[in-house]
């Protein structure tokens, strides 16, 4: 049985000769080589990032509205002004929720590393 599960390409057998002529691949362990840990990174950099990028959303987008509306206003078009309305009521507090929390993160941060 030996001989018919080589030439099937089936290691096997009850010897050691048999077991060292099969072809094994070495498994190596080693958790040094495997595990990288990078090392730690101050997030406030990035945290002032996002507060950025936040307030400057919600200025552009209040331009945007307001260009809007003094535009709609000009030309007469009042019905586009009332839509622009609930527009302006359905962001505008999502955003300003993200800009505040932001803000107050970023400069209540000093107090927050001298505890």
């Amino acid at each position: 049985m030996n001989d018919q599960g080589r030439s099937a390409g089936i290691p096997g057998g009850d010897t050691e000769k048999d077991l060292a002529a099969a072809d094994v691949i070495p498994v190596v362990y080693d958790p040094h080589d495997q595990v990288h840990v990078p090392p730690a990174q101050d997030p406030s950099a990035q945290r002032a990032i996002i507060a950025r990028i936040l307030i400057t959303m919600m200025a552009v987008g209040l331009l945007i509205h307001y260009g809007a509306v003094i535009t709609f206003e000009w030309i007469g078009k009042h019905d586009a002004v009332k839509s622009l309305e609930t527009i302006l009521n359905a962001w505008l507090p999502v955003l300003s929720g993200l800009v505040g929390a932001a803000v107050t993160y970023y400069f209540t941060r000093e107090d927050r590393k001298n505890r």
